[in-house]
């Protein structure tokens, strides 16, 4: 619940060690596409091949995220987060090595899962570290979106700077590299410093109290470990049974659904282009829509001082369909400028949405913030599976701009489900600034 009638001294932030985390999920998933066809090329495989390794990634996280989430309502993160680490840098450096189809395969789902687990923890950490302050949790959030978007932005540079050199697999040693620093960051325990509370006279409300730190938790004996379990299973049973969650996860499928089915859309286009495309076109076609999504996460947090969170985000999936509409049109009609103006735009609104998704479910349920956290990455992870899938059958069944079609139809399908998510009893109004 949010805080009122205090004023308490800003706590050290967690907001930049959980940014460093978040970052390496798009930078795993992303980095690859770019380089996916030429790779799938060298190694001798088909198109479907290709966007299985593609989805892979997107696949395990979802399954990673629904498996681990629960888990980490119960366990403290310092036991999770260093062995996911571990494991993306050993997976990448298997990657490294000249690979076929089945390691490949393997090496991305591998990282997909081990990197879902480090995205989850850094989210716990941001969700226990405001758990008193909505605004400042969801607007921290936002924040976290805006280093995944740099995260997207540079792992899209790398992938078609690779791409262009004919060297995918700089790709795999940049993301081994970044392990190791994850690595570092993982095993440094977050620090906080003393919180002073002042009551709304200017007296002290309560004694200064040391700033809670999630990394290092008690870890729970075996027996308490199950019973937690136990009951933290009965409880998302219910928690997945609600209309509103339901609605949620819906409407975060079709944005896994359409950003990563825009990205690959991208690419697919970049790769049919008779004559090749120039190295900076290419690099500065790829960025566009993490651009796009840094700018809608920072402009999410000022949103977010003035209208709840159910609210914008019903606001924005008003929106969503057209700029995807707009790109259809514009991959059949104009050029790469109208091309790239709708390309930022879709961006900007995703950047927006994706963060209120996942706040919407912490808030909803601060208890269960890791299994809340599953449930919505799950179903945007399985969005981001199929899309690839989808634009890649549409734009060899019609056209690119059918396949961009076929998104903007899906953004519809969004728009209608979330129109269920509302704030059960009604969410207290925002402090304006």
């Amino acid at each position: 619940m949010r805080r009122t009638g205090t004023r308490r001294e800003r706590p050290v932030p967690v907001a930049t060690g959980a940014g460093v985390l978040v970052l390496y999920g798009p930078l795993s998933g992303l980095s690859y596409i770019p380089v996916s066809v030429g790779l799938g090329e060298q190694v001798g495989l088909t198109g479907s091949q290709v966007g299985l390794t593609v989805g892979a990634h997107a696949l395990a996280a979802a399954v990673g995220t629904l498996l681990l989430g629960p888990l980490l309502d119960v366990v403290p993160v310092r036991r999770v987060l260093p062995a996911a680490v571990v494991v993306n840098g050993l997976a990448s450096l298997a990657l490294c090595l000249a690979p076929a189809y089945g390691l490949l395969l393997a090496g991305r789902l591998v990282t997909g899962a081990a990197s879902a687990a480090v995205t989850l923890c850094a989210y716990v950490v941001v969700s226990d570290a405001a758990r008193d302050d909505d605004v400042r949790r969801d607007r921290t959030l936002s924040l976290l979106q805006g280093f995944m978007s740099v995260g997207a932005a540079s792992a899209l540079a790398l992938g078609a700077a690779a791409a262009a050199a004919g060297r995918p697999r700089w790709v795999f040693v940049v993301l081994a590299a970044y392990s190791l620093g994850m690595l570092v960051v993982a095993l440094r325990p977050a620090r906080g410093r003393p919180v002073a509370e002042v009551g709304p006279a200017g007296g002290p409300a309560r004694a200064a109290v040391p700033a809670v730190d999630p990394v290092a938790a008690p870890v729970p004996a075996v027996a308490a470990l199950r019973t937690g379990l136990a009951r933290t299973a009965r409880e998302v049973g219910g928690l997945v049974r609600q209309r509103r969650v339901l609605a949620l996860m819906a409407g975060s499928l079709v944005l896994g659904l359409v950003i990563s089915g825009s990205h690959f859309g991208v690419s697919l286009l970049l790769e049919g282009r008779p004559g090749g495309v120039p190295a900076l076109e290419r690099v500065v076609l790829s960025v566009l829509i993490p651009v796009g999504v840094f700018t809608g996460a920072a402009v999410n947090r000022q949103l977010l001082r003035r209208r709840t969170r159910e609210a914008l985000y019903r606001g924005l999936y008003l929106v969503l369909p057209l700029p995807v509409l707009a790109y259809a049109a514009a991959t059949a009609y104009a050029g790469s400028l109208a091309q790239a103006a709708c390309l930022v735009l879709v961006g900007v609104l995703l950047g927006a949405m994706m963060p209120l998704s996942t706040a919407l479910g912490i808030g909803w349920f601060p208890d269960l913030r890791g299994s809340a956290t599953a449930a919505e990455g799950t179903a945007r992870g399985a969005g981001a599976t199929l899309g690839p899938v989808a634009v890649g059958a549409a734009a060899v069944a019609w056209s690119d701009p059918g396949a961009a079609l076929v998104v903007a139809g899906v953004a519809v399908v969004g728009l209608v489900a979330s129109r269920g998510v509302r704030s059960r009893g009604g969410a207290p109004a925002p402090a304006r600034a």
